[in-house]
Parts: C-alpha cells; sequence; structure tokens
C-alpha cells in the first residue's frame, strides 16, 4: 500500500508548491479531512530559517486541537530510517512554544504562532496537542524515543503553565508505513478483517437493494475487548477517530465514561448506538458470528468505553448495534457519508441546508466552471484527491466574504462563528450574496496566499530587501486575512469609481478559480508593497481582535493606495475594466 500513497502523493501537483512541506500537509489534509489546505497552509507553516524547528503549528479552536510537526523528505528513500538528530530537535520547539514565558529571539511570524498558542490555552479551548515528525522513510525506534521525549517535555510545560487544562499529549512518527496505513484507512472501508462471536440478546434483519443489516445489542465488554485488541483501526470508515475525553458536562466522550461508571445499565438508553460495516454475519441462536469489523458511526462511544477501566465493564451493560453487510462501492460511501453527516463535524454544516447556501450551490453550478459545496462536504477521499485549484469550500468563501468585508478578526479568529451565530452569518452571507462575487474574493484570497508560496519558494539570500519585508509579514499570524480586508477597504481607490454596495462587485466574465486569481495578481502585488509598513502594527502588538488598531492601520493603507495611484493607475485601469460594479 506504500506505493498506492506514493502514487497519490504524486497526483497531488497542487502541492507541490510547497516544496518538502509537501507530504507534511497531505498528512495533515488527510488526518483532519481538511477541505482547503492552501488557506491552512498558509498560516499552519512556519518553515524558515529560524523556525525552532517547527515547520508547522496548525491551531483549530473549534477542534481544541494543535498539531506541531517537523517535516523531512529524503532523497534516498533506501535509507532504513529518518534522522533521529532531526526529531530530537523537536525538543527545541517544545521548549520554546509551550513555555508560558513569552520567548525572546524568536521572529515575528513566530511570537505570533506562540500567542495565538496561548490565547487558546489561556480559553482551555485546547483538549489534544500532537507532535508529529513527517517523513518518507521506514519508522525506527531511534526516532520513537526522540518523539517520545518531546512529548514528555511539552506535557511538563503545558501542566506547569496550565495545571487546570486536561489535554491529552501524543506524538507520533509518521514515516512510509503509519502515513501508508492512514491512507489505506480513507480507501478501504474495513481494515479489521478478524472473525468474531458474540452473545446477543436477539435480533432482526432489514435489507435493502444492495445491502442487508442485522440489528441487536452487544455487551460493551465486547467492545472494550475490540477496542483493546484493535484500537483505531476499527474505525477505518469513520470520518472521525476517537476525539478523546475532556471533563467538561457538554463533551459526549466524557459523558459515556460517567454512565459506564456510574449508570451501565442505562447506557442502552442513553446512547444512540453504533454502525458497523462487516463482511458478514451469520446469526445462531443467540449467537452472532461476524467477519470483518469497521465502525461508520459510534467512534466516540467505543474510544469512550475503552477508556474506561476495565474493573468498571461488565456484561449487564449494552449498546444497540447495526452491522451493514455491502458489497457495493457506491452504497458503501454513501453509507459511510450519511452515518457520519447525522453528528456535524464542522461548524458550516449547520449551514448546508440554508436557503442561501442553496441558492449558492445552484448559481455555482450555472457558472459551470467553480466547484462550490455549500457547507455539505465529501468523503474523505474527495478531499484527498481534489486538485484543489477550482474548488471552493465554503469555510474559504465565508473566510473571504468576511474579510473583505470589514471582519477580518472573525475571518482569522472566529471563523466557526460565521456558522454558528446567526448576525455574524446574515453579515457575511446577506440576500444579496452572489456566486459571482464570491469568486471575486475568493480568487482575492488565493492571490494574496499565492504571493506568499512565490515569495517561500525564493532562496531566503536571494530575496530582495522589500522581498523580505513582505515574507515576514505575510508569515504573521492573521495578516493575509488583513491583506483581504485592507483591499477591499481600498477597493474605489483600485476601481476608481464609487462603490455603493460592495456585495455587488464581480469580473464582467465567469471565470475559473485559477484565471480569476491570475486577474487579482498584479494588483495584488503592487498593494501589498504598502502591507509591511502600514499593517504590521495590530498583528505585532495586539492581533485583529483590537478593532482600534486595525482600523488605524487600514486608513494608513488606504492613504498610502491614494497616494500611490498615480504611479499604479495602468495596473489598477486594466484591472477595473475587467471588474464590474
Amino acid at each position: 500500500m506504500t506505493d498506492s500513497l506514493e502514487v497519490a502523493l504524486q497526483q497531488r501537483v497542487d502541492l507541490d508548491r510547497y516544496g518538502s512541506n509537501k507530504r507534511l500537509l497531505f498528512a495533515l489534509q488527510l488526518t483532519f479531512d481538511i477541505e482547503d489546505i492552501d488557506t491552512v497552509a498558509a498560516t499552519a507553516l512556519t518553515d524558515s530559517s529560524n523556525d525552532k524547528a517547527c515547520d508547522l503549528l496548525y491551531i483549530d479552536r473549534n477542534a481544541g486541537r494543535v498539531v506541531l510537526a517537523q517535516g523531512y523528505e529524503s532523497e534516498n528513500a533506501a535509507r532504513q530510517q529518518a534522522p533521529a538528530g532531526k526529531a530530537a530537535t523537536l525538543h527545541q520547539a517544545v521548549n520554546w512554544l509551550f513555555n508560558k514565558s513569552q520567548p525572546v529571539g524568536v521572529p515575528d511570524a513566530l511570537l505570533g504562532a506562540w500567542r495565538e498558542l496561548h490565547d487558546a490555552l489561556e480559553d482551555d479551548a485546547i483538549g489534544d496537542v500532537e507532535i508529529w515528525y513527517v517523513h518518507n522513510l521506514p519508522e525506527s525506534k531511534q526516532v520513537a524515543e526522540e518523539i517520545q521525549a518531546a512529548r514528555d517535555a511539552a506535557y511538563a510545560q503545558l501542566g506547569h503553565g496550565y495545571p487546570g487544562n486536561e489535554i491529552d499529549i501524543s506524538g507520533t512518527e509518521l514515516g512510509r508505513a503509519v502515513l501508508s496505513r492512514r491512507y489505506e484507512s480513507s480507501q478501504t472501508p474495513i481494515l479489521v478483517s478478524d472473525t468474531f462471536k458474540v452473545k446477543v440478546p436477539g435480533a432482526f434483519v432489514e435489507r435493502g437493494d444492495k445491502w442487508t443489516a442485522l440489528c441487536t445489542s452487544v455487551p460493551i465488554s465486547w467492545l472494550y475487548e475490540r477496542y483493546a485488541q484493535h484500537g483505531a483501526d476499527l474505525f477505518s470508515p469513520n470520518v472521525r477517530d476517537y476525539l478523546g475525553s475532556r471533563r467538561s458536562q457538554s463533551n459526549i466522550n466524557n459523558g459515556i465514561q460517567e454512565t459506564v461508571r456510574n449508570e451501565p445499565a442505562n447506557l442502552w438508553a442513553y446512547n444512540n448506538g453504533i454502525t458497523a460495516l462487516v463482511h458478514s454475519f451469520n446469526l445462531d441462536a443467540y449467537s452472532l458470528e461476524i467477519t470483518g469489523l469497521g465502525i461508520v458511526n459510534g467512534a466516540q462511544t467505543t474510544g469512550a468505553i475503552g477508556s474506561v477501566p476495565a474493573e468498571k465493564i461488565g456484561d449487564e451493560s449494552h449498546v444497540l448495534t447495526r452491522f451493514i453487510r455491502c458489497d457495493d462501492p457506491e452504497t458503501v460511501r454513501n453509507i459511510v457519508r450519511f452515518n457520519n453527516r447525522q453528528n456535524p463535524t464542522q461548524a458550516s454544516d449547520f449551514r448546508s441546508n440554508d436557503g442561501i447556501q442553496r441558492r449558492l450551490v445552484q448559481e455555482f453550478q450555472k457558472l459551470g466552471v467553480v466547484g462550490y459545496s455549500g457547507g455539505r462536504r465529501g468523503g474523505s477521499e474527495d478531499v484527498i484527491r481534489r486538485p484543489g485549484e477550482n474548488q471552493l469550500s465554503a469555510e474559504a468563501a465565508a473566510q473571504a466574504l468576511a474579510a473583505f468585508h470589514g471582519q477580518s478578526g472573525v475571518a482569522y479568529h472566529e471563523k466557526s462563528k460565521i456558522w454558528e451565530q446567526d448576525a455574524i452569518y446574515s453579515s457575511v452571507f446577506p440576500e444579496r450574496v452572489t456566486a459571482e462575487h464570491i469568486v471575486f474574493v475568493a480568487s482575492l484570497l488565493r492571490a494574496v496566499e499565492l504571493e506568499k508560496t512565490k515569495l517561500g519558494q525564493i532562496d531566503a539570500s536571494a530575496r530582495t530587501e522589500d522581498q523580505a519585508e513582505l515574507f515576514d509579514w505575510l508569515g504573521l499570524r492573521g495578516s493575509i486575512m488583513l491583506a483581504v480586508e485592507a483591499i477591499g477597504h481600498a477597493r474605489e481607490s483600485v476601481i476608481g469609481a464609487a462603490v455603493s454596495d460592495p456585495y455587488t462587485l464581480r469580473f464582467k466574465k465567469n471565470l475559473s478559480m485559477p484565471k480569476a486569481t491570475q486577474t487579482w495578481e498584479p494588483v495584488v502585488e503592487t498593494l501589498l508593497a504598502f502591507a509591511p509598513d502600514q499593517l504590521r502594527n495590530p498583528l505585532v502588538t495586539s492581533s485583529l481582535r483590537n478593532r482600534p488598531a486595525v482600523t488605524k492601520a487600514l486608513s494608513n493603507f488606504r492613504s498610502q493606495v491614494v497616494a500611490a495611484r498615480k504611479h499604479n493607475r495602468e495596473t489598477y485601469e486594466l484591472f477595473a475594466d475587467r471588474v464590474t460594479v
């Protein structure tokens, strides 16, 4: 299967622009089902000459997750292991990143990353920290020991700085075999192919055109044993592995554990149960035999039960269970997809049936050149195979709209609130928003991200002073969303006309995302020249949440654009000729 992974990675030509970080980003997207990896990469990648051994810092407040990663790509794939010394440098990254005292002697970009992380930790918004070493060689004991040392150091730092927070910390070597297995899990519905027997109180069978299901109840002791034996492999069809348990009344996993400990007889009534794919099943009286087991829905239930001390597990407690046998690949994909749609995995899923989103999906379909999900996502295989250049996720569209229309702080710090809070959602997606306007603002976002990528591809020693300053500024957390807002703020100066309603802005021609991005590029390159001087202060001294500082910076930026318009008139007029107000 390793070869299949490498083939899949080679096919992701859209990630070639990230050079040696290509595999690292692929691993992140594969693991967390990320649709718009470019927007994530623009912020999460910290790879530079002074990156403190941190190539990537991914902070997801919504999921309560942090990933600190170091990547390595060997030109000699025949080597037996990755350099343990590079894994050891993760200890350095942990020391400066998780220390509660503000680090000194690090670039502003890394300081911004540190500040964002500790803001989230102060808010107790992080429950899971993962430390990765991603490479293209076999895993080794020596590297694993170095990663474990980094994990232990992170545990000590966080325990000292945030003793009241409950944070799960893990360290993983994502070498050739482990990453291949993750890829295999995304492609193969059932990894666990063993044959199991279990006593059940009774059962009944349901049938469809291409599937047969047996509905019953299984003892939690049986689930406990399966989890102890196979772990996360049980969840191979599931878009979410077990998410861990935090002691919070709102955390469902902790609630399941409390029920198992204190009210085991009531678990059946309190819990929605489990749905699993199997190769076959056979019921003889009260003895059920199944071959193959892949839990489609119920990973959280199984993981929570498997995490309870063994002495708390008894045969008197059961869980409602459906075992589904299906040999049709398309039906299997739909079983996985729709079972997991019952529990939203992203904030945007709450709006996927919203009238505005349904209308926008139809408008994009009529345009015929840009794919738009409207918040409804496909399976994990859709995400990791998608080239991405002409596919627009609802999350990226929402961030671009929010930033362009004056809410860069929401776009960067609180993007989930766009979907969760009616007032913010209606301000970002008003009734008058159109697919054409979304292409206009989303391609601006892509053009800014692309500018950072292009600068990153220039060797540091070959960058001009202006290029180096801009690259450093684009490395600041929130800079890309602030750039989109600043350009939106200066729209009239660029277009050379009054814009009474900015939601009417669109391109005259029906452009694909790559073509629309290319249209923006000359303007973005010209305007970003003002960013390091005019837009630096709010990102370095505070954050985009400091609205007075942002407003002052935007005013200075627009004044600079106005003052320099004469020198850039040709670029602006060429762009304006392609835009409808």
